[in-house]
């Protein structure tokens, strides 16, 4: 996953294909589409945040992230050397944003010093090469990469009906909005999915129709099976027409899973509890795992032998569902039976969830106030941290060890 917007300016005809062709195989997200340089700055000024409805030359309706994105890659066409002052306007209009330009050299060696010069990252001479201009590609991506480095998270119940879909559907979401991260939300059962039910879409793909031909794709088509929710959050949905069973052997899944990691910034696996092979390959081929139970014996017991059985994976367990005032089942209590320092609960809120679950949203979207949101925000920043949290708890750190030299009467 590319990990800056784009914005193309310039680019028509035979050109503005192929651009759209390889920025969807290095799955770079395009933000909008301008004339000229001009067009691009006009545009900006003539349409506040305030206004997100404003029209592009190109695009009609004004994506409403265009002010507000950190930062952008600029991919600009130039017709002759007499427009490359446009590339130093656009430079001081966004300082700090990449500039990729696209220009035929017409034999003059010069034209990409005095790109760099005006303000330009990179310069890739016309005509096109697409292993040229991937090359300037992952430059700036290396350069202006995201620091999250492509994770996987699987959210796994320990017993079915414990709400792993729920809190997979909500944590996916929450990580995008809270980073502003592509996140790719994928659904591995193979027989029932639940997606398109939980959030009301008909995808027009689902994993049975990648995974039938999971060897001959590339980057590019599953890309487009994805269905995008909202902006930066897609899914991958199981079947969901008809009871059909799909009899793959587990390392396609995990090589389709391996493929999504390259075109989301994070991946997040809905795994339901079929404790078979692909249950576990699955828990240990992820980055970080969730295990989903409830304040039931069974599910206690399901979830200590799932949580024994991934030794030294980093994973959580998690109680969906919970009342502290359940007897016998408190955390304090369960933390001690599950020999585990930390237990995540998601507080019990019946009436909300299922509201937003028969609205096909997430619980952010129809239920902003549900306590479950709070405890499944948290279960986010503890997955991937804000950069808030990670100072907060570098300064805890140093308190604890201030304090504990300061009891040693060492001298600092």
């Amino acid at each position: 996953m590319f990990p800056l917007n784009v914005i193309v300016v310039g680019c028509d005809g035979e050109l503005q294909q192929l651009l759209r062709l390889e920025l969807a195989v290095h799955a770079a997200r395009i933000e909008a589409e301008f004339l000229g340089v001009e067009s691009v700055l006009s545009s900006l000024r003539a349409a506040p945040i305030s206004d997100p409805t404003r029209e592009t030359p190109l695009q009609g309706k004004r994506d409403s992230t265009l002010m507000e994105a950190p930062r952008r890659l600029f991919i600009v066409h130039l017709d002759s050397p007499q427009e490359m002052p446009s590339i130093k306007r656009l430079s001081s209009f966004f300082p700090g944003n990449p500039i990729l330009v696209l220009m035929d050299t017409a034999g003059d060696p010069n034209l990409p010093i005095t790109a760099m010069r005006m303000g330009a990252s990179q310069f890739v001479p016309l005509p096109w090469r697409a292993d040229d201009f991937k090359q300037a590609l992952d430059c700036i991506a290396s350069q202006h990469g995201h620091p999250v480095n492509n994770q996987v998270i699987a959210v796994a119940g320990v017993t079915g009906g414990c709400g792993a879909t729920t809190i997979a559907i909500n944590v996916a979401f929450e990580l995008a909005t809270l980073h502003a991260l592509r996140v790719v939300l994928a659904e591995l059962s193979l027989q029932v999915g639940k997606l398109p039910l939980y959030l009301n879409v008909e995808p027009r793909y689902t994993t049975h129709d990648l995974l039938r031909d999971i060897h001959r794709l590339d980057l590019y088509s599953i890309q487009q099976a994805l269905t995008p929710i909202v902006d930066r959050f897609h899914i991958l949905a199981g079947p969901y027409h008809a009871v059909s069973p799909l009899t793959v052997p587990p390392a396609d899944v995990l090589l389709l899973v391996e493929c999504l990691r390259q075109l989301a910034d994070i991946v997040v696996l809905d795994v339901p509890c079929t404790y078979d092979a692909l249950y576990f390959d699955t828990l240990n081929a992820a980055d970080q795992v969730v295990l989903v139970g409830e304040q039931k014996v069974p599910s206690i017991r399901a979830l200590q032998m799932v949580h024994n059985s991934l030794g030294d994976k980093p994973h959580y367990l998690l109680l969906n569902r919970y009342d502290p005032n359940l007897p016998g089942f408190g955390v304090d209590r369960l933390k001690t039976m599950l020999r585990v320092d930390d237990l995540m609960t998601i507080a019990s809120d019946y009436a909300r969830v299922s509201s937003s679950i028969n609205q096909g949203l997430p619980l952010r979207l129809k239920e902003p106030k549900s306590p479950a949101l709070s405890d499944l925000n948290a279960v986010a920043r503890k997955l991937v941290p804000l950069e808030a949290d990670i100072r907060q708890m570098k300064g805890n750190n140093a308190g604890m060890l201030g304090g504990l030299i300061r009891a040693l009467g060492i001298k600092k």
